[in-house]
């Protein structure tokens, strides 16, 4: 009976061991895949945002290169951002601003002052969009409430 015990514990204990081996390494392939992945739609993002201002404010090649390379630019400090600093704290705020204030300057300095102006007012027009869409559902959804 004795050696009965033994051979189970003995057995759970190899099986457990054999599971953390595993899920470690499953974590660390999760972790590099994660990592790989959050780099490579920075840079489709950011490729995909300057061929967006190529065709709404009919920028040069030369314009769309340097744009394309500013976005990348200021994706990989975000992300970096992101790392050093906790999501949401008065300090990423702070250095967000910061990272997209110079942006905007160099953004300027690429495709000029009335192309800027003209890329302020689409983003503007955007986000007035968005809230009327939102503001919307909110309607609806207080609306159907109502019903009820």
């Amino acid at each position: 009976m004795k050696k009965l015990v033994m051979l189970a514990m003995a057995t759970a204990f190899i099986f457990g061991a054999t599971g953390m081996a595993q899920t470690s390494l499953l974590n660390k392939v999760k972790d590099s895949k994660e990592v790989k992945q959050t780099e490579a739609t920075a840079v489709v993002s950011a490729k995909a945002r300057a061929e967006k201002l190529q065709k709404d404010l009919k920028l040069t090649n030369d314009q769309t290169s340097k744009v394309t390379a500013l976005f990348t630019k200021q994706d990989a400090s975000v992300v970096k951002l992101k790392s050093e600093t906790k999501v949401g704290s008065e300090a990423y705020r702070t250095k967000l601003a910061g990272i997209q204030k110079s942006g905007d300057t160099e953004l300027q300095g690429i495709i000029g002052k009335d192309k800027f102006q003209q890329y302020q007012a689409n983003i503007k027009a955007s986000e007035q969009q968005a809230k009327d869409k939102v503001n919307s559902k909110i309607k609806s959804a207080s609306g159907s409430l109502k019903m009820k």
